[in-house]
């Protein structure tokens, strides 16, 4: 019993002297300055800047106090931004509307912080071919709208898009002015050339030109809308490398965020010294009205 009892002390010994204690350094991306701005064509360029962080109660992030951001158009010095508030969040203007073509660095000088910047090109608005919008009754109380919507690729350079559908109503207020009201809707797509998209219900298709490179491709969308006399918009937008990669992934995140068992998807990022996205768009409407 003796020999039992001492074999035993022996083996816990030798297994606790083999215990190895290893710091792992886990990188902290809490507390990090983050610049978004997103630059359509022709359009007031507006930035914001704040700190990294978990969201807690839909709390949101912490903003850079006394930033100061500056834009530099081809490489020569544009402009410091302008801050204003809006609905108590700070945001930083731009007098400059981007060119396509142009390319465009923002810098965010934070104190204590180093420097944060991002740099994108703007993208030309997209070729439109033929655009069509078909109605067909389902029940009573809804309708389904089928828009057909052609693109004509450049077969020059790498393209990017993203598709959006929307309803549009349309009231008199008080004063008997026309107001329109733009509800961004749902819709499925069975393109034979994009087999993960089918039957998935969808507000944003994100898409490359990998499959139809120089061709002219139609997307038909599906969407359950109510309502008479219909009124509908196409919204194609153009998007750069880096514009693709951040909405993308942002969406895919955002889809996935409710699923505990979907693989975590981390949001691209271009931003040097910090988190975020500098990206160039170039984003038109085409309204389609129900015949």
């Amino acid at each position: 019993m003796q020999i039992r009892s001492l074999l035993f002390f022996l083996l816990i010994l030798t297994i606790s002297s083999c215990e190895k204690y290893i710091d792992i350094a886990i990188p902290e991306e809490s507390n990090k300055p983050v610049l978004n701005l997103l630059m359509n064509k022709d359009s007031v360029m507006i930035a914001r800047v704040t700190f990294s962080g978990r969201l807690h109660n839909f709390e949101p992030m912490q903003e850079a106090k006394n930033a100061t951001v500056d834009l530099y158009e081809n490489g020569t010095f544009k402009e410091t931004l302008t801050p204003f508030v809006n609905q108590g969040f700070t945001y930083y203007r731009a007098n400059t509307l981007p060119r396509a073509g142009a390319s465009y660095r923002v810098t965010a000088a934070i104190p204590g912080f180093a420097e944060v910047s991002g740099t994108d090109k703007i993208p030309d608005t997209v070729k439109i071919g033929e655009t069509k919008l078909v109605v067909a009754q389902v029940n009573g109380w809804q309708t389904q709208a089928t828009v057909t919507v052609q693109l004509h690729d450049d077969p020059d350079v790498q393209n990017y898009y993203r598709i959006r559908l929307y309803q549009i109503y349309e009231w008199k207020d008080s004063y008997g002015n026309i107001e329109l009201h733009k509800q961004l809707q749902y819709f499925e797509t069975d393109e034979a050339e994009l087999p993960l998209f089918n039957d998935e219900m969808r507000s944003d298709l994100y898409i490359t030109d990998a499959l139809f490179n120089g061709r002219s491709p139609r997307f038909v969308l599906r969407s359950n809308v109510y309502g008479d006399k219909l009124k509908m918009a196409v919204e194609v937008t153009s998007l750069t490398y880096h514009s693709y990669n951040y909405l993308n992934s942002a969406y895919m995140a955002w889809e996935k965020n409710e699923d505990p068992l979907s693989e975590k998807v981390i949001v691209y990022n271009n931003i040097v010294n910090g988190l975020g996205i500098v990206g160039g768009v170039a984003q038109r409407y085409y309204e389609l009205a129900e015949q």
